[in-house]
């Protein structure tokens, strides 16, 4: 626990492999990482660190082959897929640096569907979904198809998707890489507007500007967790 904050997330010695025909990728080696409740982490490191793979695991998006990963006091890597599958939907968000929307549904659709999915009734989750997209900036888009919607538009769609079940954890996997200058701004900008409200958030990025903003910094290098040089908590 760090400044009275109770710990959301605590994982200890993850270890991830992948194999391809001619070796065996460390991918994560003896990980230890503690999220606090409500604080924004941020996760730096080069290309091909293993960040991404740091928040599949532990997300639960991905297995582990070792190790412990505890969210809310439910250990993610001992859950079969069921429960885990039940945990992402109940207490987790996402934004990805595509906003893998559907692209046969509308703003307003992408939004309310995974709730209604997560077991909320259709008339609450309508309601979620339309104050969350008029939060982001998009509530006159609400019936717009995301090939209509611009990147920054569909972006703040994916955000409003995340938030809209107010979620304990929110993960955003370099949500800002295919937007220009000004708009990833925008959309950095309303992501810690939404962690203000409490709302704990893993950032991955190679920004190290941006990864300045959070509360607090890991850095991935060779599939390893150290503190970032610029950690502030």
């Amino acid at each position: 626990m760090t400044l009275g904050r109770p710990d959301v997330l605590i994982a200890r010695g993850v270890v991830k492999s992948y194999r391809t025909e001619a070796e065996v990728v460390h991918a994560l080696v003896d990980v230890d990482v503690t999220v606090h409740d409500g604080e924004f982490l941020a996760v730096t490191g080069p290309s091909g660190s293993g960040k991404t793979t740091l928040l599949n695991c532990l997300s639960g998006l991905d297995t582990i082959d070792a190790g412990s990963v505890v969210l809310d006091g439910v250990d993610l890597a001992a859950a079969d897929d069921a429960l885990r599958t039940e945990q992402r939907a109940s207490t987790m968000g996402f934004v990805f640096q595509t906003a893998n929307l559907l692209p046969d549904f509308t703003a307003l659709e992408n939004v309310t569907l995974p709730m209604v999915l997560a077991g909320t009734a259709p008339k609450e989750a309508r309601r979620a979904a339309v104050a969350a997209l008029e939060r982001v900036g998009v509530g006159h888009r609400l019936r717009h198809y995301p090939s209509q919607l611009s990147g920054g538009e569909q972006q703040r769609v994916a955000i409003a998707r995340a938030f809209a079940k107010r979620p304990r954890i929110v993960w955003a996997d370099e949500p800002t890489g295919n937007l220009d200058m000004h708009t990833a701004d925008q959309v950095i900008d309303l992501l810690r507007e939404l962690h203000a409200d409490g709302t704990t958030l893993i950032l991955v990025t190679h920004d190290v500007g941006l990864a300045a903003q959070a509360d607090r910094g890991i850095e991935v290098r060779d599939g390893r967790v150290g503190t970032d040089p610029s950690n502030r908590v």
